[in-house]
């Protein structure tokens, strides 16, 4: 191997790997992405605690999950086992694109680096691995899937191949549903395709070898947990105007609207170069990729799910813009394909640094102005105005650990801390989970009311009066602040 071609895979991994440390760096010892703090952190406790079943692993795609909790028990902290783990998989997901494009397309080492770094560095991309780590690790496998896929169509149908075919797929399923469906789509169209044009035998296998797989998925569809729980989390109607509204808009047009304007957002400064290799860039995987979220596009999927979809076109976007590059470096005009090839990576350059940069950097009460929630990004709730937050933004992080000190002394075994979804990871890592109640995203004055009488005490961590975020404001009259820092304050229920 020469030094081209060792290079590339290296920098392909530690390029991301570095980027994806800044916002851990500028976090200091606070975490980055609302899932992270949310869900991944408390997740991990409770397993770690005993807290978890047969049943209960599977369900939860739990691939994910078993690498926090080994990486917790080698580290001693859930903390940071979760600072490392996102730019490892930012790496390793650069890497995994790199050896598609390198194996999979037999694109030239350099050419492959450049969907490796478009594929991880767009902000688009540092958005997903913001948070979305399950379905980050579920990409990572799905680019080896595609890998050994191309090879196995290529003729090269080594019985390890279809082995290894099987197992990455596998992982995909244990790692993210979305992605999942996704990737058993691809798969389904990839069958049809060879059967009809190619191979019937080579079909067949590929066939056979993902039925574990999707034996895999069937399980796990059956054991996940029921659609309402979502519906409540993200604050769909208690009486739905009609069956849309469950699934967060008013009418049909709406949904598309609501898509083609968040399309735009999401990929509207990489659109001009990418639309150039529309049909030079002929790769039936990546192809069926983009169609298969466009199909999804039209189907009404539970808020947000529907636009997370769409955040996927990510990854078949940098294979094209790179397709785009190569177009205009064949220009037949000698002189002008040079002014065209320079103009189109020197605008790659500059949409992928510029937005992720402020996107990176910024802060939540100053962001990057395409970012800045309310007016250009209107999804906001999907593309948060920065990477320096979790549950809460970075300047006020100190302040909530602040909080939970203050209440693991002043707190007793008969006393009780409400806690709402974005409080539940920090409540965790100060808490046994007995003296949490977790509310999710309802009132906590509804369940105040109804643990009155059990405890001595009702805690709540919330922000001042009129900085609150999650749609309250203020927390309601009965709870009295005890104890306040900056915009966080320690909140007591007393309804007299």
């Amino acid at each position: 191997m020469n030094r081209k071609n060792l290079l590339a895979p290296l920098f392909a991994f530690f390029v991301p790997f570095v980027v994806r440390l800044i916002p851990e760096v500028l976090m200091g010892p606070y975490l980055v992405g609302f899932d992270v703090m949310a869900h991944y952190v408390p997740t991990t406790l409770l397993w770690l605690n005993g807290n978890v079943t047969l049943m209960s692993f599977v369900a939860t795609a739990p691939l994910l999950y078993t690498l926090t909790a080994g990486m917790t028990v080698l580290t001693g902290s859930v903390f940071i086992a979760l600072k490392i783990l996102p730019a490892l998989l930012l790496g390793a997901l650069g890497l995994s694109i790199y050896f598609f494009a390198r194996r999979g397309l037999c694109w030239s080492s350099t050419k492959s680096f450049v969907p490796a770094l478009v594929g991880t560095l767009y902000f688009l991309a540092l958005r997903i691995s913001w948070d979305a780590l399950r379905e980050e690790l579920a990409i990572i496998f799905l680019f080896l899937t595609l890998t050994i896929i191309t090879q196995i169509v290529a003729g090269k149908s080594l019985k390890k191949n279809y082995v290894l075919l099987s197992l990455t797929l596998s992982a995909i399923i244990l790692s993210n549903q979305v992605v999942a469906i996704l990737a058993l789509g691809i798969v389904f169209f990839t069958i049809g395709y060879t059967l009809l044009r190619m191979s019937r035998i080579t079909a067949l296998r590929l066939a056979t070898f993902s039925i574990p797989a999707v034996i895999l998925f069937l399980v796990i569809f059956y054991l996940y947990p029921s659609i309402p729980e979502y519906r409540l989390i993200f604050g769909f109607p208690e009486t739905p105007d009609g069956w849309l509204s469950l699934f967060g808009y008013s009418s049909y047009s709406e949904m598309l609207t609501v898509e083609s304007v968040f399309v735009l957002y999401c990929f509207g400064p990489m659109l001009p170069l990418a639309l150039l290799s529309v049909r030079r860039f002929n790769n039936f995987q990546m192809r069926s990729w983009v169609f298969l979220i466009v199909i999804a596009a039209f189907i009404p999927l539970v808020s947000p799910s529907g636009l997370r979809l769409v955040m996927l076109i990510t990854y078949p976007l940098a294979f094209y813009v790179t397709e785009s590059l190569g177009l205009l470096r064949d220009v037949c005009w000698k002189r002008l394909n040079k002014v065209l090839f320079g103009g189109g990576l020197v605008y790659l350059v500059l949409v992928t640094s510029v937005f992720s940069f402020g996107f990176l950097v910024m802060s939540p009460e100053e962001p990057f102005p395409y970012f800045k929630a309310g007016e250009m990004n209107s999804n906001f709730y999907q593309i948060p105005t920065s990477m320096l937050q979790n549950t809460v933004p970075k300047d006020d992080c100190a302040d909530v650990s602040r909080a939970f000190e203050w209440l693991k002394i002043g707190m007793n075994e008969t006393d009780v801390l409400l806690s709402h979804r974005a409080f539940y990871g920090w409540a965790l890592s100060n808490f046994d989970e007995n003296q949490v109640a977790l509310y999710e995203y309802d009132n906590p004055l509804d369940v105040a009311v109804n643990l009155d009488g059990d405890y001595s005490n009702v805690y709540l961590v919330w922000w001042v009066e009129g900085k609150g975020w999650y749609g309250l404001p203020t927390v309601p009259s009965v709870f009295h602040e005890v104890w306040v820092n900056g915009n966080i304050a320690v909140y007591t229920y007393s309804p007299i």
